[in-house]
């Protein structure tokens, strides 16, 4: 299978460093999930893959080429996101087109459908859609593409609750019978994380942790109880992350060589989602002042 890799990516914005030396690796017949709060470069990385952002150190190379300037290698990616590509008096019907005539796998058929199953309007022009459609036709675009390596940059933007389960439908369905690679960067993690098998937490500009999606949340597990027993259980354990509520304190840990009848009696022990697991890992709420 083809590998698309990002080697020793850095980029700054004036003195700030927005990707300090990162390297990724994507494989195709995989689905990735990128995340990362505000600002932690994740749609900075895909936009330097794409070549639609300079920076300032590193390589992108898909099956050992490098892809700078070469158009071949780039017609095997796609990317949607927020930013419109094209002149809002452009109807959508116009967009499809221009698609199809860049990507030599697209399906219209497909795509027609897909837009008909989302109630979107092929004659409306882009400066007639809501925020809804305007992520629904650039997530059509993204699926038809049949590209071999998909970024879906927030992919739910703006979509109410019944298109987002039909999309989750659609990309399952999608990556069960095709072999692109799927790359996800969202803030709505819970609702996703069945269909990505893999994880990749940027954070300060570095990938905090990646991995299998079920190793990494079975590597890790909450503890809850009064705060005197908690930290009696979690001495000598890696503990990520803490909260206190009073006299009670939760705490979550590696839970690697953890059997449950290490769990003394006060203390309850949960298994985290992955949402949570990010929001513990990436410093959890910000402090009251």
């Amino acid at each position: 299978m083809s590998e698309l890799i990002a080697a020793g990516i850095t980029k700054k914005y004036g003195k700030k460093i927005i990707l300090d030396g990162l390297s990724a690796k994507f494989e195709q017949g995989h689905s990735y999930g990128l995340l990362g709060r505000n600002g932690a470069g994740k749609s900075t990385l895909i936009n330097i893959i794409m070549q639609r952002c300079k920076r300032e150190d590193g390589a992108v190379t898909l099956d050992g080429q490098v892809v700078d300037n070469n158009d071949r290698l780039m017609s095997r990616l796609f990317c949607m996101n927020d930013s419109t590509l094209y002149p809002a008096g452009f109807r959508v019907k116009t967009i499809f087109s221009i698609t199809d005539s860049m990507y030599e796998n697209f399906d219209m058929d497909y795509a027609v459908n897909l837009a008909g199953m989302f109630g979107l309007d092929l004659k409306k022009r882009l400066k007639q859609l809501s925020t809804g459609y305007n992520t629904i036709y650039k997530v059509i675009l993204a699926l038809a593409s049949n590209a071999d390596f998909v970024f879906l940059d927030e992919p739910v933007l703006g979509i109410d609750v019944n298109q987002r389960e039909l999309f989750y439908k659609i990309l399952a369905r999608k990556m069960s019978e095709e072999t692109s690679c799927f790359i996800i960067s969202t803030h709505i993690i819970e609702e996703l994380q069945h269909l990505i098998d893999r994880t990749i937490i940027l954070h300060d500009g570095k990938i905090l942790l990646e991995g299998d999606t079920e190793t990494i949340m079975s590597s890790y597990a909450a503890v809850s109880g009064k705060a005197e027993a908690v930290d009696g259980f979690t001495s000598g354990r890696k503990v990520v992350c803490t909260e206190s509520m009073g006299a009670f304190k939760k705490a979550v840990f590696e839970s690697e060589n953890f059997s449950e009848d290490d769990i003394p009696d006060g203390l309850s022990v949960d298994t985290v989602n992955l949402q949570q697991l990010f929001y513990y890992l990436t410093g959890g709420a910000p402090e009251e002042k």
